[in-house]
């Protein structure tokens, strides 16, 4: 173990603790690291190492912590091990970081300390446990399954899913605003006080043996939003945002042409009907947007048989379509517009 910074002296005030002298039996056989507050932990042959401050007991190792250790953690006065697939841990424990539920005692596969809290991976879902006050113990539903890493910080948790960072809890810093160029392609993450990082390698996620990024700063409308990786790439994990399974991300679509949402609830027209909204002439166009262009019979052309309609309406207020000029009342302002669209209907 190298060591620097605070605590290359022991005085025991502020922070020099002796967090930065490196006892003999972590010069050599070492296998691990990690730093708390102001303590610094090692795993040698299985068995934690601990030294620096000592005032919530966060260096007395435990006998359990002596032998088949595999990860090491340390959070702001307390210190966490995985023995076998068990959570151990020691020291300051005032919001229960240190009181392992019985979810953390089997099955757990990576561990993480925030600040005042303790963060566990289990069968790909995120467990913590200890201070919530930024809501960082309260997992999402998206950290439930499928998640392959954890980190933490002061008071906000991360966590990577599919590639992708997940972060939760305090967010006065945007350090759990997680950008779009972190959405894809991330294969680490750790955390500061208040602030989150990942790594994230070159991706080729449509397997043409060219970088998406190189195939973006050609055609900077293969990433339309901007995340660093192929729009297909987005669609084909995220069928919500391919709704028309089209690879092409649906908000732009619209964004381009805003006929295609024509009754403007943020959703293609065609993802609309295909989950029941009514096209009674399947036609591919939603009825009330047809009823909108003045087709009442939704028969292709506004004609004689539409005014008939509009006419069996004439008069009532507040009618469920026909109201061309928006005055809440079927009249002859309404009859006069649709002259306006008589014909047959076109759609772009």
């Amino acid at each position: 173990v190298l060591t620097w910074g605070a605590g290359t002296t022991n005085t025991g005030s502020s922070s020099n603790y002796g967090q930065s002298i490196v006892p003999t039996a972590a010069l050599s056989g070492v296998s691990a690291i990690a730093g708390g507050y102001l303590h610094t932990i090692a795993l040698k042959d299985g068995a934690v190492l601990a030294w620096g401050s000592n005032s919530n007991g966060q260096c007395t190792v435990p006998d359990s912590a002596t032998s088949g250790v595999s990860a090491i953690a340390g959070g702001y006065g307390h210190t966490i091990a995985l023995k076998g697939d068990a959570v151990l841990a020691w020291g300051l424990n005032d919001y229960g970081q240190c009181t392992v539920p019985d979810s953390a005692t089997s099955g757990v596969s990576a561990i993480a300390c925030g600040y005042y809290h303790t963060i566990a991976l289990k069968g790909g879902a995120v467990l913590a446990w200890g201070d919530n006050r930024g809501g960082q113990c309260t997992i999402p539903a998206s950290a439930i399954s499928g998640v392959s890493a954890i980190a933490g910080g002061s008071y906000h948790t991360t966590a990577i899913k599919g590639g992708a960072v997940l972060a939760w809890g305090w967010n006065i810093y945007g350090q759990s605003t997680v950008p779009a160029s972190a959405t894809s392609g991330v294969s680490a993450i750790a955390c500061g006080y208040y602030h989150s990082t990942a790594l994230r390698s070159p991706v080729d996620t449509n397997n043409n043996a060219r970088l998406d990024s190189c195939e973006i700063a050609d055609n900077p409308s293969l990433d339309r939003n901007a995340n660093g990786v192929l729009d297909s790439y987005d669609c084909a994990q995220n069928h919500a945002l391919d709704c028309n399974n089209n690879l092409a991300l649906d908000q732009y679509e619209m964004a381009d042409n805003e006929l295609l949402d024509c009754d403007n609830n943020g959703k293609i027209d065609s993802c609309d009907i295909a989950s029941g909204v009514a096209d009674d002439d399947t036609d591919g166009h939603v009825d009330m947007c047809e009823f909108a262009k003045g087709d009442l019979d939704l028969s292709g052309f506004v004609d004689s048989g539409d005014f008939s309609i509009l006419l069996l309406y004439y008069g009532e207020a507040n009618p469920p379509f026909g109201d061309f000029d928006g005055n809440d009342i079927i009249d002859t302002g309404d009859a006069s517009i649709m002259l306006l669209f008589f014909g047959e209907v076109t759609w772009p």
